[in-house]
């Protein structure tokens, strides 16, 4: 069977997914199609792109090839670019070009960049996710494909600063350093400099393989995703610290 997923940042207190899902299956009834919607995550942080990118990362390489429709679109109705990005590995990526799909782009590769002609399905001007993506991801479903003017290239997430990309439900800090920027040794003690948007703090912490092996001082690891991880054991490190999104970051090896 045929697999479409959804990410959005609607939550599940309203009907916006409801939607979208009654959407994609109306169209692929009439058809005679039929497909497993599953949902990645609709409790992205509302408007937060850059929570977005890194949750469809997480999940997004583990599926065989699919349609994955993504709905984190602050700016819905304005001159962004709607986009259907073919991988190297034949999965589709259903969305706004705002950024949302730098990181699982990068890991599986582009093949092609299809601009999407948002006129053509004359959407309201506030829900692109059931007008626009929901459709265009049910489409891709039906056809196989999907054709369109092609774009040289997608929209990015800002990589010039080290910074914190996210955030989990655990408190664990996620930032954009990667594994092969780092040249200090496991079991070296790290300086950590964290500005905030009112102040600058200096962190002492572990550079560990796994969580459990410091339970009393913070820790930074490279986590599953090869990112380095500031967190502390069975704690939430960014209320103790007061870190949050986009936090600035700068490391020193003591």
């Amino acid at each position: 069977m045929d697999i479409i997923t959804l990410t959005t940042d609607f939550g599940h207190s309203e009907g916006y997914v409801g939607a979208m899902k009654g959407r994609i299956l109306d169209i692929l009834k009439k058809y005679g199609k039929d497909a497993k919607i599953i949902d990645i995550s609709h409790e992205i942080k509302p408007f937060n792109i850059y929570h977005g990118a890194y949750v469809l990362l997480t999940a997004i390489p583990y599926f065989p090839p699919s349609v994955h429709v993504a709905v984190i679109d602050p700016t819905v109705g304005s001159e962004r670019k709607s986009i259907v990005i073919e991988t190297k590995n034949g999965h589709y990526l259903v969305g706004p070009d705002n950024g949302l799909f730098t990181y699982v782009a990068e890991r599986l590769g582009i093949k092609r960049v299809i601009k999407i002609d948002e006129s053509k399905y004359k959407p309201s001007s506030t829900f692109h996710g059931r007008d626009v993506y929901a459709v265009v991801g049910a489409e891709i479903l039906i056809n196989g494909d999907y054709e369109g003017e092609e774009l040289e290239d997608i929209v990015k997430l800002d990589s010039s600063k080290k910074r914190v990309i996210h955030i989990d439900r655990f408190g664990n800090i996620i930032t954009n350093i990667r594994a092969d920027e780092i040249d200090f040794d496991v079991y070296s003690n790290i300086t950590i400099k964290i500005k905030t948007k009112d102040r600058e703090k200096i962190v002492k912490c572990k550079f560990v393989k796994s969580y459990f092996e410091e339970k009393d001082s913070f820790i930074c690891l490279i986590n599953s995703e090869g990112f380095l991880e500031i967190s502390k054991f069975m704690d939430n490190a960014s209320k103790l610290l007061g870190v949050d999104y986009l936090d600035e970051i700068e490391i020193v090896k003591d």
